[in-house]
């Protein structure tokens, strides 16, 4: 092994995990907070995480090689992310809760609607047309669970081995998750 093949300077590294992965952490804790600031607070803090694992890797006697570092490192990171957000959620107060708008037109402030449905923004559902508003209706009536591992499938296209390292699930059950949110979806949207 080559030492240019071990990490010893995590810095390229962390700049490449950053360029790769920071949209679909992004998107991943905005979707489960619905809160883009506090989402991008929880990247942020991923990311220093990320920082301070790569330097104290880097200085152990038997670095790993960047290669098997960055294998382990998706997964790793949207563990952090979900941490983060978990706790981010569990400090909110009531009142900082985003008021929602209903289907029926009425609004909905409670923590649980703010909190279990990470839906797209109102702004996403204007642009993206009325095939996305359906679609996200469609996922909204998902449970949290699936909600969650159909956005680390879709969105940050995890395997089912790093989202069942992700969420502390068995690989078996994620897979279960995911083929349950998917009949929902098609039957919901098949329905409309």
């Amino acid at each position: 092994m080559s030492s240019a093949d071990v990490l010893d300077d995590p810095s390229e590294l962390i700049a490449r995990a950053v360029d790769e992965h920071q949209r679909s952490l992004l998107a991943y804790a905005a979707g489960l907070l619905r809160d883009r600031c506090a989402a991008q607070d929880a990247v942020q803090e991923t990311f220093l995480q990320l920082c301070r694992k790569a330097r104290d890797v880097a200085s152990t006697d038997e670095p790993p090689t960047l290669a098997e570092f960055a294998a382990r490192l998706a997964p790793w990171l949207f563990t952090v992310c979900r941490t983060r957000v978990i706790d981010m959620q569990r400090k909110r107060t009531p009142q900082s809760f985003a008021v929602r708008e209903k289907s029926d037109g009425s609004r909905d402030s409670s923590a649980e609607a703010a909190v279990l449905d990470p839906g797209p923004t109102p702004d996403d559902v204007a642009v993206a047309g009325e095939e996305h508003r359906l679609v996200a209706e469609s996922i909204g009536g998902l449970t949290p669970r699936q909600r969650e591992i159909i956005q680390l499938r879709m969105q940050a296209g995890l395997s089912y081995r790093e989202i069942a390292e992700v969420t502390g699930l068995t690989t078996t059950n994620v897979g279960f998750h995911l083929h349950q949110a998917v009949a929902s979806l098609r039957k919901q949207l098949v329905a409309t």
